[in-house]
């Protein structure tokens, strides 16, 4: 497990490694697979994954030299791709089981609303990146509240007031990926593959617990645990409401609430517990220290 929890760290920084290089930037792969495992651990010590998104835009954009709206389309196309992938993955998995007879149509209906929600917000996300000048009262607003942050890292960087040329920007990198499609499909099998290595985990769990599983069942109790970690709740790295959904899930498939709690439990062990001493190394290299050499003495 802990084996495939660091393969899944390749896969997730690699998918945005290949976005970055598709709008134009260069950056050593160690340096982005140390800035995303510096996001990774914001998510788990700070009430909001939007941490994990904005630590990147500002970090990718301090260790490559692009444009913070360059640096944010590259993290927004990143979670885009990672969306559709396992969203894509949820379906073939529901559509597998209605076709065996392993589910019920209410049991269906259960499962798809959060689908049916987090394809509302892509179908949102995709509306906006394609016309990001309908956001510019939001993003205003949004750029006065990330001025500190900005500023710690980059001193010579004033947001305020720039909304338009952060547009442009962000409309400039979105475009140069897009047309892109050898990159596109490299970043979205990468992000495949991450989500994958999640799904073998649990898997594994399940496994050594004595319970006999198919791993069609196994991907859509992922797919939804990972739409319930990506909501904007006020709980870092959403300890408890992720059990307690990979919980609910598995018993909608008859597997006992105290093997399913165990095995979320287990799981966490490695996607948390042990990742955070990693992460921790990588949020002080690149981001806690870069702080500090940006504050004066």
């Amino acid at each position: 497990m802990v084996a495939l929890q660091l393969l899944g760290f390749g896969f997730y920084s690699t998918a945005w490694y290949i976005l970055i290089l598709a709008a134009g930037y260069r950056m050593r792969y160690l340096t982005c697979l140390g800035v995303t495992l510096a996001s990774i651990f914001a998510v788990y010590t700070m009430p909001s994954g939007v941490f994990l998104e904005a630590a990147r835009c500002v970090l990718g954009s301090k260790e490559t030299g692009m444009k913070l709206g360059e640096s944010t389309s590259t993290v927004i196309l990143h979670r885009i791709l990672y969306i559709v992938g396992f969203l894509a993955c949820t379906a073939l998995a529901l559509f597998a089981l209605l076709s065996r007879g392993s589910t019920s149509s209410i049991d269906l209906v259960e499962l798809a609303s959060i689908p049916t929600v987090t394809i509302f917000g892509l179908v949102v996300l995709l509306y906006f990146s394609s016309n990001p000048q309908k956001i510019r009262p939001v993003l205003n607003r949004l750029l006065r509240f990330l001025q500190p942050i900005v500023t710690r890292i980059q001193r010579e960087t004033v947001v305020e007031g720039k909304a338009d040329r952060f547009l442009d920007e962000y409309n400039s990198g979105f475009k140069r990926m897009v047309s892109s499609r050898r990159h596109m499909v490299m970043s979205f099998l990468s992000s495949i593959g991450d989500w994958g290595c999640s799904v073998a985990i649990l898997w594994i769990v399940l496994l050594s617990l004595d319970t006999s599983i198919s791993l069609w069942v196994v991907m859509i109790t992922i797919s939804i645990g990972k739409m319930i970690q990506m909501t904007p709740i006020a709980i870092p790295g959403m300890l408890g409401v992720y059990e307690t959904a990979i919980t609910t899930v598995l018993a909608l498939f008859a597997v006992p609430v105290s093997i399913g709690a165990a095995a979320a439990l287990l799981s966490r062990i490695v996607t948390v517990w042990l990742e955070l001493p990693v992460t921790g190394v990588a949020a002080y290299h690149y981001g806690y220290k870069l702080v500090t050499k940006g504050t004066p003495g």
